[in-house]
């Protein structure tokens, strides 16, 4: 683990089972330039929702909401029990992508200049999340690679639970991303 120093926060057991060094296997890492627009790929890594993910999530981004981590309290709201924050979707879409299509959402060198995401449903524990994953798009605005997906979250019964489009700005060549990654690896880890 590259940035080993981060463990002392990880509590779940899919953190601590989660690589953090991004760049490990970045030469494989799709590419602006390599990209084949409407190829559509399901993860191979399914995100079975647990109770300790939706809670540790909630601590983590700050929000004191009982939904999201109060299990006592979230029976008496309006899903009778837990659900997780909103935005746990950034959590599920990092834990299923690996190696291979839309992994760029890692890329060295890369910015997000805005998402588009459709909510449904909220994830529950006990829910199994499937990630699909289609590219969409991809254009060059004033110099800049602009690349964009449409993810959708499948729970186990085939409800989609989010819909989104992620768009990113990243480096062009695989050339270039390797030399994102040259400068990264010269850091202190």
């Amino acid at each position: 683990m590259r940035y080993a120093h981060l463990a002392r926060y990880f509590t779940t057991r899919k953190q601590r089972s989660f690589e953090t060094n991004f760049f490990l296997d970045a030469d494989k890492y799709e590419v602006w330039d390599e990209i084949e627009i409407g190829v559509e790929h399901v993860s191979s890594r399914k995100f079975d929702v647990q109770k300790e993910d939706i809670v540790a999530f909630s601590q983590a981004i700050m929000d004191p909401n009982p939904l999201f981590n109060d299990e006592d309290k979230a029976k008496q709201g309006p899903w009778g029990g837990l659900i997780a924050h909103p935005l746990f979707f950034i959590a599920i879409s990092f834990y299923c992508i690996e190696v291979g299509p839309c992994n760029w959402v890692r890329t060295p060198g890369c910015f997000n200049p805005g998402q588009l995401n459709l909510l449904y449903s909220p994830f529950r524990p006990g829910d199994v999340i499937t990630l699909k994953v289609r590219s969409s798009d991809k254009w060059i605005k004033r110099g800049r690679h602009y690349l964009q997906y449409e993810q959708e979250f499948i729970d186990q019964t085939g409800q989609v639970k989010v819909r989104r489009w992620p768009t990113l700005i990243l480096p062009p060549t695989r050339q270039e991303v390797n030399r994102y990654v040259e400068l990264l690896n010269t850091l202190p880890a």
